[in-house]
C-alpha cells in the first residue's frame, strides 16, 4: 500500500501528518508499506524520531517500509543524520555539523544516552550555561529518556533526532517512542477510563502527579527544562496519543490531533538567537546582587 506523507515540521500540523500515516496503516500485516514523499513540501530532520516510532510499528507486523520520492535536499539532510540507513543507505559526513544523528536506544541504554549527549549537543547554538546547569540540563533531558523507557512499555526502544537551524535561529531535539502512550497509563494509575490524551498529559504535568512507583523521583526535570524555555523564549512540545501540549513564553495550551500518534513524542525547541548567560540561582554569590 503506498501512503502520501504531508509536510512535516515540529507543530500540531506536523504532528497530525505523521498520526495520519500511522492510522492509515493500522491493521496492516505482510505487505509492503510506501511512504510517499511527493506532496511532503518540507519535513524537519529532528522529527526523524516521531516518524520512526510510526515505522518501527509497521514493520512489528512484518511488513516492509520503504521511503520513495524524497527531493535531493532531503534525502541528503536524512542521510547525513543517519536516519536513511534504517533504509539500507549509506550515511553522509555532516560538515556543517547541524544534525544531532538520529540513534535507537535500548530502554536500559540510559548510560549511552548520556554520552551521546555529550558528543552531539555541543556546538548546536545552545545558550552559553554554567558547568553546574549544563549538567542539571543533560539530566532534565535524561529524565525525559528514562520517562519513555519506564512507561513506554515498549520493546521498540527510544528514538532520538535533533537538528540545528542557523538560519531559522533554533535547535529541536526530540525523543519519542512508540510505546502505549500517556493516557492508558494515565487512565489505569487514576482508574479514569474517560479521562482524554489532553486531560492526561495535564495531570502528568501537574506537580507532584506521577504514575511511577517505588522511590523513583519525577518531575524535577521537566521543570527546568520549562523555567529555562520560558526565559529562552523556546517551546516545548509533548505529543501523545491524540494530545499535543505546547509550552513557550506566551503561554500553554493542549489541542486534539485528528489522527492517533502510537506513544509518546517529546520536542525541546531552544532558541538559538539567545545571547543571555545562565546559571543556577544557588550559584549565585553576594557579590553578583550587590
Amino acid at each position: 500500500m503506498k501512503v502520501n506523507v504531508g509536510t512535516v515540521r515540529s507543530d500540531h500540523t506536523g504532528f497530525n501528518s505523521i498520526a495520519y500515516i500511522a492510522e492509515q496503516t493500522r491493521g496492516v500485516l505482510f505487505d509492503s508499506v510506501e511512504l510517499d514523499f511527493s506532496y511532503c513540501g518540507f519535513f524537519e530532520a529532528n522529527m526523524a524520531a516521531p516518524l520512526y516510532a510510526v515505522v518501527s510499528r509497521i514493520r512489528d507486523e512484518l511488513n516492509d517500509v520503504s521511503l520513495t520520492n524524497l527531493t535531493p535536499s532531503l534525502e541528503t539532510i536524512l542521510r547525513k543524520n543517519h536516519f536513511l540507513t534504517k533504509f539500507q543507505k549509506t550515511s553522509l559526513i555532516d560538515t556543517n555539523h547541524t544534525t544531532v544523528p538520529f540513534k535507537i536506544f535500548k530502554l536500559q541504554a540510559g548510560e549511552q544516552f548520556f554520552e551521546y549527549l555529550e558528543s552531539y549537543m555541543d556546538g548546536k547554538g545552545i545558550p552559553t550555561m554554567s558547568e553546574i546547569l549544563t549538567k542539571r540540563f543533560r539530566q532534565s533531558l535524561f529524565e525525559i529518556f528514562q520517562n519513555a523507557a519506564i512507561h513506554s512499555k515498549s520493546s521498540s526502544g527510544v528514538f532520538t533526532c535533533g537538528q540545528f537551524f542557523p538560519q531559522k535561529h533554533r535547535l529541536d531535539f526530540t525523543i519519542a517512542d512508540a510505546g502505549v502512550g500517556i493516557r492508558d497509563n494515565v487512565r489505569q494509575y487514576t482508574g479514569n477510563t474517560k479521562m482524554n490524551s489532553c486531560m492526561a498529559i495535564g495531570w502528568a504535568l501537574t506537580e507532584g502527579n506521577t504514575t511511577k512507583t517505588g522511590d523513583q523521583p519525577g518531575g524535577l526535570g521537566l521543570k527546568l527544562l520549562k523555567d529555562f524555555i520560558w526565559m529562552n523564549k523556546g517551546k516545548l512540545q509533548i505529543v501523545s496519543r491524540y494530545g499535543y501540549y505546547e509550552f513557550s513564553a506566551t503561554g500553554e495550551n493542549c489541542l486534539k490531533l485528528d489522527h492517533d500518534f502510537p506513544g509518546t513524542c517529546v520536542n525541546i525547541e531552544i532558541n538559538t538567537q539567545d545571547t543571555s548567560s545562565y546559571y543556577l540561582k544557588s550559584e549565585l554569590s553576594s557579590d553578583d546582587i550587590f
